[in-house]
């Protein structure tokens, strides 16, 4: 890697890294209104469908950070990582390879489930709160009964998945990284700073027929991690998410993913911490390169967030649906509703966003988010991407900025 690349690279990280706090779920699919389960090709495809984390290959490093105007909801600080390889594999292959997975996956569900340590999130009676809710209140409300050494297994469970993974994936981004760049000359209306790479493409990019670039007859394979953290003296409540993703795909046209979620949340006026696990299974289809479809059940599996005090919280399960279409190659229009089926007996959400891209390097975008207005933009420069987010209405007038190196 060029030292330049690499000074690139410190700068991010150390800019990622100092912020005092991150935006939620990042700038991207904020700025679309959140819509973006039947889009969730970069990034930030972890938090709202796995699945997408097996489009456009490559590797990915991606932090967003507040500007002003920070709102109520819990998880300001965000960083992750995508890594995503592409390799020609027979199709009869990988339905096998996916079916065995997908029974292996069963079966460790089941033992988890067996054991009482793992249960399915649908009718289940503990109280239930979503994500971004704070739960401190609920867990103020809750008995004296200590369950120290539950909550300190799955933490400590937590750690060592996080680790293993890293390992793995660190040496394997290095791969990748071996691609090296390559300048087209786009014309006078070009933009001047973007590089286009079809091994490493961007949701700005068409990917061309020939054989090496094309996805035709080829199988995508792809991890993530991800970091929420947020210290919110307001809700009072120190939070960690920490997420393991796996996602494949094939030909782009069908995806699979599914997150693993570790919670380690802290009360700071109770000095009291709690923890807990759930997983969230992802399907996004692209029948034509003008429509996608993508469907997400979020915290279907789940363990109790167990607390100091005998306190049990879950996180809510719902199941959240999408669609996007390009009319144009240049735009993108997108809606989702959220918790489709009224889990927990919370109503329904609705989500809508457009992305327009006038040209390579430059996006813009606008969204309603449950009725509050956002808006944003991005551009790339080099192998970097700035992300904007405006977030009205019910989000404070909140301002993120983001930015991601694709290497």
């Amino acid at each position: 890697m060029k030292p330049r690349k690499i000074l690139i690279g410190a700068g991010l990280l150390i800019f990622i890294l100092s912020s005092q706090s991150l935006a939620n779920f990042g700038a991207r699919p904020l700025g679309m209104g959140g819509a973006f389960v039947a889009i969730a090709d970069d990034a930030n495809a972890a938090y709202f469908n796995p699945a997408g984390l097996a489009r456009n290959p490559g590797v990915d490093i991606t932090g967003t950070t507040l500007l002003s105007n920070r709102n109520a909801r819990i998880g300001d600080n965000l960083m992750a990582l995508k890594m995503n390889f592409e390799t020609e594999l027979n199709p009869f292959l990988w339905i096998a390879g996916v079916g065995i997975a997908s029974l292996v996956a069963l079966q460790g569900a089941k033992y988890l489930s067996d054991q009482g340590v793992l249960k399915k999130n649908w009718g289940s009676p503990t109280e239930k709160v979503e994500k971004e809710e704070s739960v401190a209140e609920k867990v103020k409300e809750g008995g004296a009964e200590k369950t120290e050494a539950v909550g300190q297994k799955i933490k400590e469970k937590a750690k060592e998945v996080a680790k293993e993974a890293l390992s793995t994936t660190t040496s394997t981004a290095k791969d990748v990284a071996r691609h090296t760049t390559v300048n087209v000359n786009w014309g006078p209306w070009a933009y001047p700073y973007y590089y286009r790479d079809y091994h490493r493409p961007t949701y700005w990019d068409e990917r061309p027929a020939e054989e090496e670039y094309s996805p035709q007859g080829k199988a995508q394979f792809a991890g993530g991690l991800s970091w929420l953290t947020d210290n919110n003296s307001v809700q009072d409540q120190n939070t960690n998410y920490y997420t393991l993703t796996l996602a494949t795909g094939y030909e782009e046209r069908v995806a699979l993913g599914g997150n693993v979620n570790f919670y380690d949340i802290k009360i700071p006026s109770l000095n009291m911490k709690g923890y807990g696990a759930g997983i969230d299974l992802g399907l996004l289809l692209r029948p034509v390169d003008q429509l996608a479809f993508g469907a997400v059940a979020k915290e279907i599996l789940t363990t109790d967030i167990h607390f100091e005090n005998g306190m049990s919280l879950s996180y809510r399960m719902s199941i959240n649906c999408g669609l996007a279409v390009t009319p144009i190659d240049e735009l993108t229009l997108a809606a989702d509703i959220r918790n489709v089926f009224r889990q927990a007996g919370k109503p329904q959400t609705n989500h809508y966003g457009a992305e327009f891209r006038p040209f390579p390097g430059l996006a813009v975008r606008a969204g309603l988010n449950d009725g509050s207005k956002t808006a944003g933009a991005s551009v790339m420069i080099n192998q970097i991407i700035l992300d904007y987010a405006y977030l009205g209405g019910s989000f404070n007038r909140t301002q993120i900025v983001g930015l991601t190196w694709r290497f």
